[in-house]
């Protein structure tokens, strides 16, 4: 065998051991046994569900985002001033290079919607800032107006492509993490009131769920902030 045979030999042995050694192995799962249905609230403050409309979820039947999320929830609210939210959320249980969250930036133009807005900002629950992303999705006889975040882990990307440098963090670290996608949605041609208005549900919303389940929302250091606050004002 050539020296150089064996170098390049050694080569790939070296890198097969240390893909080996990189790939992720600890399954990180924030939610547990618990169900999103059970332990996202349907009442609280000012908001009401309501059986009503359909909310488009990123997910079709028979393709491989059917297989992305372990348990998804859509619901509809109603506040006591008469707003309507639609609450949509999806969970998988692993975050992968061939399993991962679809952003509705890519969902909603596979529904026949057009993006003709779209902004990033921040939700303040309580001393927790939770980073979020606002569409105007547009179509022929629609218009609504999303506001949305995801966790990956411990991370809350805010673009498909800090997404993957998030999960490629999360692989380094030898982790196989969980992750969610969280959105409220509004009809209206009133785009800043409707952002407006999926934010104070969203936040609201956020306040009103079990502390012990809000890391499932946005993470575990983000809830231990926002449950320092939720016990100084009970």
């Amino acid at each position: 065998m050539q020296r150089r045979d064996f170098l390049v030999g050694g080569a790939c042995l070296f890198g097969a051991a240390a893909a080996q050694a990189l790939r992720p192995r600890n399954r990180v799962t924030l939610i547990g046994s618990a169900k999103l249905e059970d332990i996202t609230p349907r009442n609280f403050g000012r908001w009401r569900e309501v059986h009503m409309g359909q909310v488009i979820q990123p997910r079709t039947e028979g393709t491989l985002a059917a297989e992305l999320y372990s348990q998804m929830l859509g619901r509809v609210y109603q506040s006591t001033s008469g707003d309507y939210v639609m609450l949509a959320l999806a969970y998988g249980d692993t975050q992968s290079d061939l399993l991962q969250l679809h952003r509705p930036e890519t969902c909603y133009p596979a529904f026949g919607f057009e993006i003709s807005e779209s902004r990033l900002g921040s939700l303040n629950v309580d001393s927790a800032r939770v980073p979020t992303h606002s569409l105007k999705a547009k179509a022929p006889d629609r218009l609504e107006n999303v506001t949305y975040w995801t966790r990956i882990g411990e991370y809350l990307p805010t673009s498909q492509t800090q997404q993957r440098e998030d999960k490629l963090k999360i692989a380094l670290a030898g982790i196989i993490p969980d992750g969610i996608l969280v959105r409220a949605s509004s009809l209206g041609d009133d785009w800043a009131r409707s952002v407006g208005l999926n934010h104070d549900f969203l936040r609201e919303l956020m306040l009103a769920v079990d502390p012990k389940e809000l890391p499932v929302f946005i993470g575990t250091r983000l809830s231990t902030i926002v449950d320092r606050g939720k016990i100084a004002s009970r």
